[in-house]
């Protein structure tokens, strides 16, 4: 099995596993993502999101809305009348004070298999795969 079969995969089971848990709160994992990153954060714009994600800005859009539609997520006007700041609602904290906990869990069953020197290793050489990307495609 090749190397990048492999990463598509495991990739594809984690999502699985996923969206398993996040189905009962209506939640896809992009839905997750932008919870999870609002709760790290506290408030971003939509363009400080798609910059992080490395996303088109409708990309983040789209997900915004459905965390809207299902009250968690709430806007407040910047100075500049064109930018909005995001930030998650009482009721997206909770929920996500609700998710956590379980996405941790797997996260950390998934990790158990290795070392924390693996960990470092591993995570080291994904970023270095993606910067190698990046720098192929904005040549």
């Amino acid at each position: 099995m090749t190397f990048f079969l492999q990463v598509h995969r495991f990739h594809r089971k984690y999502m699985a596993h996923l969206s398993a848990l996040l189905a009962p709160y209506e939640l896809s994992s992009s839905n997750w993502s932008l919870l999870n990153f609002l709760y790290e954060e506290q408030v971003a714009t939509t363009s400080q999101i798609a910059k992080y994600w490395d996303v088109e800005k409708p990309t983040v859009s789209a997900n915004v809305k459905t965390l809207m539609k299902h009250e968690l997520v709430q806007t407040k006007q910047g100075e500049d009348k064109r930018e909005k700041y995001l930030s998650l609602t009482e009721k997206g904290e909770k929920l996500h004070e609700t998710i956590s906990p379980e996405i941790k869990n797997l996260q950390k069953h998934l990790l158990s298999v290795l070392t924390q020197q693996q960990k470092g290793e591993f995570q080291q050489v994904l970023f270095d795969m993606e910067a190698r990307l990046k720098e192929d495609f904005n040549e």
